[in-house]
């Protein structure tokens, strides 16, 4: 995959890449999750996130069932769940998102206004300050559906060049589970982590948080005892 981005702002770039719509559609979405993506499309630019861009770039082919979104403005959801409510199963997420289910595909939406990040640091809504709070460099690069054009943070293209799991924002409300996902992320990606994502993790871990509810939340299970997480921290602490 070409990784050439073209350069906007100081540390974002971006790409018109229309191929990056294309595997969406025919790979990653089923038909209903189009559908309703084309009736949210007239109402809001859609935003992609997280695995599915990472896996692009780096050229990992799997099947997705789990796909991050962020609504550039609020819609009214009510004539899409009408339309749609006997195909998809609804639940509230963390900080007033959606969980969808759309046959075994699920998807996490949210409004740019109600990210985390964004609230957190008081500046200004757009995708580019998106980025910015991204926890991990390989998350720190978005897609804009309706002009079909990634924006990347310079993090990302780091990665790209060096693949190593590193840390762009380091605030976080979940500590446990970006530990979690730095254990989980360097095992399947069979990717080191950085020297500042291995003090950062040093720093903030305690013997003492809750790693399964975390997991039972974010996959269903608790796929990590506490004996792997504490040979894990272990490896840290040894490569610092």
């Amino acid at each position: 995959m070409d990784s050439v981005f073209k350069k906007t702002d100081k540390d974002i770039q971006s790409i018109r890449c229309s191929h990056f719509l294309h595997h969406l559609y025919s790979e990653v979405l089923n038909r209903t999750a189009v559908e309703i993506l084309v009736r949210i499309l007239d109402k809001s630019d859609v935003f992609v996130f997280s695995g599915v861009i990472r896996d692009y770039f780096v050229d990992r082919r799997k099947q997705h069932r789990d796909l991050d979104l962020v609504l550039e403005h609020n819609i009214n959801w009510l004539p899409i769940y009408r339309s749609y409510r006997k195909q998809i199963n609804v639940k509230i997420n963390s900080y007033g998102g959606f969980k969808v289910r759309i046959g075994e595909l699920n998807v996490d939406v949210w409004t740019m206004e109600r990210t985390w990040g964004l609230m957190k640091k008081g500046v200004k809504i757009t995708p580019r300050n998106l980025i910015r709070t991204a926890f991990f460099n390989f998350s720190a690069i978005t897609y804009s559906i309706r002009h079909q054009r990634f924006y990347a943070h310079s993090s990302f293209i780091d990665f790209l060049n060096n693949p190593e799991i590193g840390i762009v924002y380091k605030e976080n409300p979940n500590i446990p589970l970006c530990i979690l996902n730095s254990m989980h992320y360097g095992n399947i990606l069979k990717m080191p982590l950085s020297m500042e994502l291995k003090k950062w993790i040093l720093t903030h871990y305690s013997m003492f948080d809750d790693y399964r509810t975390p997991q039972m939340r974010h996959w269903g299970k608790a796929i990590y005892n506490q004996k792997e997480i504490r040979a894990f921290i272990s490896q840290c602490e040894r490569g610092v």
